[in-house]
């Protein structure tokens, strides 16, 4: 959301959703004194990292970051590494330390173009919502990181640990999702950033992106819909098209486990020719944006949760001779905790993300490897600190 410190409207999906499945994003692993792998995912036929995989032994777990990084404990058990486009790898710690880059071979998809009946595939994953996801109140630890960058330059980082309490994990015709579905307790944040007063990013608030961040929904009829299975049909995708590629820009996705619930959903929203939005003698438009979010089984409840997701867009804004794009990016993970203990809600959850204060506690963030620096992180981080601006980052060279 951008400028002139102004929340401009979110891509607008209201119009064509009669209802939502709002989602957020998990998962988690804290990193002690003790022996650990760093890693990097890759996939090899495509040259891209791997990004969010899951990574667990009986003890511990990890997840891997944008570049497909990941730090592991050492362990005596057998490690599994999971993403839900992948096939599954099942090796070692010893493994781990040998091999620096790890590759994954991805699922081979076949397209059957046989449209979905009413009670077909689709209909048989909706029935699982009511069934088998979080739509009663609980309780989840969480890491998330917002960034934005400026002409392809990071503009502002700010990373949060904490605890979250919701009353449903989405909201459906027949539950909706409450006023108040959240409570928020920030732990720990720490931020870097730049600021400029007359043409300035705005990030979302906590509700703004617990509510729509991760929005996924839609109207079957106004959708041409398919599906995919791997060739040993272990593996199911449905795929949403719009009819009318002229008024409608969203494709959304699902990867289904065998139970026919949804391991993942994906939407993208993808419109070049948008309409501008003004702003005093500013314009802007978001042309692009896609969100990802993976889902686990709360083992403390057996229904399922998102456990880790994305959120990436692209907006353009134009003052008068002067044009930039900035580009924003969020990483949310979580795991689940008691539903006993006691979450207080201590921040306005209607605040830029950016604008919130909190406790900054170094020692915290650097025995915490979920949300890893990358080097072009920690130049970034030096240079603003080296301006005597006021951020509560450091890194090894400060």
């Amino acid at each position: 959301a951008p400028s002139r410190r102004s929340e401009p409207s979110p891509v607008e999906t209201k119009q064509y959703l009669p209802y939502y499945l709002l989602i957020f994003l998990f998962s988690s692993n804290l990193i002690f004194g003790q022996e650990s792998s760093r890693n990097i995912l890759w996939d090899k036929t495509d040259n891209i990292p791997i990004s969010y995989a899951t990574i667990k032994g009986i003890e511990n777990y990890a997840i891997s970051n944008e570049d497909g990084v990941f730090v592991f404990q050492k362990t005596d058990s057998k490690i599994t590494i999971q993403s839900v486009v992948y096939e599954t790898l099942e090796t070692d710690f010893r493994f781990l330390k040998a091999n620096d880059t790890i590759f994954m071979k991805p699922l081979t998809y076949e397209l059957d173009e046989v449209v979905i009946s009413k009670d077909g595939l689709y209909s048989q994953m909706l029935k699982t919502v009511l069934t088998d996801y979080a739509l009663e109140p609980h309780k989840e630890k969480f890491f998330l990181r917002a960034i934005i960058r400026k002409n392809n330059e990071l503009y502002k980082i700010v990373d949060f640990s904490g605890f979250v309490e919701k009353q449903v994990l989405f909201g459906t015709k027949s539950k909706p999702m409450p006023k108040k579905n959240y409570k928020v307790q920030i732990e720990n944040i720490r931020k870097v950033g730049i600021e400029d007063r007359d043409i300035d990013f705005r990030l979302f608030s906590f509700k703004e992106f617990l509510n729509n961040v991760v929005t996924i929904g839609f109207n079957k009829d106004k959708f041409k819909i398919k599906y995919e299975a791997t060739i040993d049909k272990d593996s199911k995708k449905i795929i949403l098209k719009p009819k009318d590629n002229e008024k409608m820009k969203f494709n959304i996705f699902y990867i289904l486990n065998n139970d026919n619930t949804f391991a993942e959903a994906d939407v993208i929203y993808d419109n070049k020719n948008v309409d501008f939005e003004k702003i005093g003698k500013s314009k802007y438009r978001t042309v692009f944006s896609n969100w990802k979010s993976n889902f686990e089984r709360n083992p403390l409840t057996n229904k399922l949760q998102l456990n880790k997701a994305k959120l990436k867009a692209k907006t353009e804004v134009y003052e008068q001779s002067e044009n930039y794009v900035f580009n924003a990016s969020y990483l949310y993970y979580a795991i689940p905790i008691d539903n006993t203990i006691e979450i207080k809600n201590n921040i306005n959850l209607h605040k830029d993300m950016f604008d919130l204060k909190g406790e900054y506690n170094q020692e915290y963030w650097e025995k915490n490897e979920k949300l890893i620096l990358t080097k072009e992180m920690q130049e970034f981080i030096n240079k603003v600190n080296a301006n005597g601006k006021n951020s509560d980052f450091r890194t090894k060279t400060n």
